[in-house]
C-alpha cells in the first residue's frame, strides 16, 4: 500500500487537496468517487520525513474504532455493497491511519480470495476471538450482516460497560495519588522545619511526636530513595499482576474485597451472559460458544470455570453443572436462569435479559460508588491529619504551659 497525492471537484465545484493511502491510483479514484467527488489529478505523493506519519504509526487502536469500523462495514453489506467493496470505501474513512492501513490490508486479502475471518486472524491483538468467531459464523451461515449487528451491539454495551466503571474508580484514585504526593511533601520539605525547633528545646516529648519525628527524620535524609522505591514497587506491582502467579493472587483477592468483590463479579457476569447469548444468537454452537466467551471475561476463576462448563458440555451435561460448584462466581439468579433457557429452548434471550440485570446492576452500583468511598477518604484523611495535629501541637501547648 502506497500514499497517493490527489486533485478532486466536489459537488459544488470546489477543489479538494490531499493525501490517501491505497494500493494503486485506480483504488484512490473509485474511493473519491464514492465520496461524490471527481478526481482530477492522482500522483504518487512525494517522500519525506513526516512526523505526524511516525505518530499514526504508534497510535493506539480503540474499543471505539474497531465498533465504529464493524457497524459500517454491517451497514454496507446490508445495503448490497460487496465485502471487498465495503472494505475499501472503509479504508478511506476510517480516521485512525493505523487501523486504516489493517484494514486496507484486509481488504487485499478479501480481494484475493481470502475469507473475511480469516484475514482478520491475521491481526490477533486487533481483532478477538469472539470478533473473528462471529465473522466466521456469519460467513458459514450467510448471516454475516445480521451477525456483524450482533457484534456490534455486544461490543458497544461491553465498552459502556468498562467506560462507566472507569469513571467511578477514577476519582478516589485521583484522591488517593494526590493525598500520596501532598503526604510526601509535607514530610519531606515542610515538616522537618517544625520538628527541628523540638530538638532545639530539648524537652521531653510524647510518644506520638517521637513517632512522627522519627517518619521525619526518614523522610528527610531518605526521601529520594523512598520516592524511587515507591515507584518501582508500584510497576512492579503492576508487571507481577500479569503473571501467572500475580493473576491468581489479585484475582482471588479481590473477588473478597468488600464493595468491590460484587462489582467484579458483577462486570464478568455481565460481559459472560451477553457474549455467550450473542454467541448463541449468531448460530454457534454451545460448545464452541463457551470457550470463545471464556476469553472475554478478565478474572482467570471466571476462565477456568467456564472452560471446564465446555468440556462438561462437550460430553453431555448440563450447561449449569460446572457453575453449580462455583456459588461465589455464579449466583443461584443465573444458574436458574440457564436452566429455564436450556428447558425451554431459548437459552440466548433469557442469558440476554440476565446479562440487562447485571448491566443495570452494574451501573446503579458505579452511580453510588463515589457516595461510598467520599465517607471513607474523608474518614482515612481526618484520622491522619488529626494524629499529625496531635503529636505537633501537644509539645507545642505543654511548652507554652511551662514558660508560663
Amino acid at each position: 500500500m502506497a500514499d497517493f497525492a490527489y486533485v478532486a471537484r466536489n459537488k459544488t465545484g470546489g477543489i479538494e487537496k490531499s493525501v490517501m493511502a491505497a494500493m494503486s491510483a485506480h483504488a484512490v479514484a473509485e474511493a473519491l468517487r464514492s465520496q461524490g467527488l471527481v478526481p482530477t489529478l492522482i500522483k504518487p505523493a512525494s517522500k519525506s520525513f513526516d512526523y505526524k506519519a511516525v505518530l499514526d504509526l504508534i497510535r493506539p487502536i480503540k474499543l471505539l474504532d474497531k465498533i465504529t469500523f464493524i457497524k459500517n462495514l454491517g451497514i454496507m453489506i446490508k445495503a448490497g455493497l460487496p465485502v471487498s467493496r465495503a472494505l475499501r470505501i472503509l479504508t478511506v474513512q476510517t480516521p485512525n491511519p493505523r487501523f486504516a492501513k489493517v484494514v486496507a490490508d484486509i481488504s487485499r486479502m478479501v480481494e484475493g480470495g481470502t475469507a473475511l475471518a480469516d484475514a482478520m486472524i491475521k491481526y490477533p491483538n486487533i481483532f478477538s476471538q469472539i470478533f473473528i468467531s462471529m465473522v466466521r459464523v456469519g460467513e458459514v451461515s450467510g448471516n454475516l450482516e445480521q451477525n456483524l449487528a450482533y457484534l456490534a451491539e455486544q461490543m458497544q454495551r461491553d465498552y459502556d460497560l468498562m467506560s462507566k466503571a472507569k469513571g467511578a474508580l477514577t476519582y478516589p484514585i485521583i484522591i488517593m495519588v494526590a493525598l500520596g504526593i501532598v503526604g510526601f511533601l509535607m514530610f519531606t520539605f515542610v515538616l522537618p522545619k517544625l520538628t527541628a525547633t523540638f530538638v532545639d528545646l530539648k524537652v521531653e516529648l510524647p510518644l506520638m511526636t517521637r513517632v512522627v519525628m522519627g517518619l521525619v527524620d526518614i523522610f528527610a535524609h531518605y526521601g529520594i530513595l523512598i520516592l524511587i522505591l515507591a515507584i518501582g514497587a508500584i510497576f512492579g506491582l503492576l508487571y507481577w499482576r500479569k503473571t501467572d502467579s500475580g493473576k491468581k493472587v489479585v484475582h482471588k483477592v479481590v473477588l473478597y474485597l468488600p464493595i468491590f468483590s460484587q462489582i467484579v463479579v458483577k462486570i464478568n457476569l455481565a460481559r459472560f451472559l451477553r457474549v455467550l447469548a450473542s454467541l448463541i444468537k449468531s448460530g454457534m454452537p454451545i460448545v464452541e460458544a463457551l470457550e470463545v466467551s471464556s476469553h472475554v471475561v478478565g478474572n482467570i476463576y471466571y476462565q477456568k470455570t467456564i472452560a471446564e462448563s465446555a468440556n462438561k458440555v462437550r460430553i453431555g451435561s448440563s450447561l449449569t453443572v460446572a457453575f453449580k460448584k462455583q456459588p461465589k462466581l455464579f449466583s443461584n439468579l443465573v444458574i436458574q436462569m440457564m436452566e429455564v433457557g436450556e428447558e425451554s429452548g431459548t437459552t440466548d434471550a433469557v442469558l440476554a435479559e440476565v446479562a440487562n440485570f447485571y448491566e443495570a446492576e452494574v451501573e446503579q452500583t458505579m452511580k453510588n460508588l463515589s457516595s461510598i468511598l467520599e465517607p471513607v477518604i474523608m474518614m482515612v484523611i481526618g484520622a491522619v491529619v488529626g494524629f499529625l495535629a496531635i503529636a505537633l501541637i501537644t509539645p507545642i501547648y505543654s511548652i507554652t504551659q511551662s514558660i508560663n
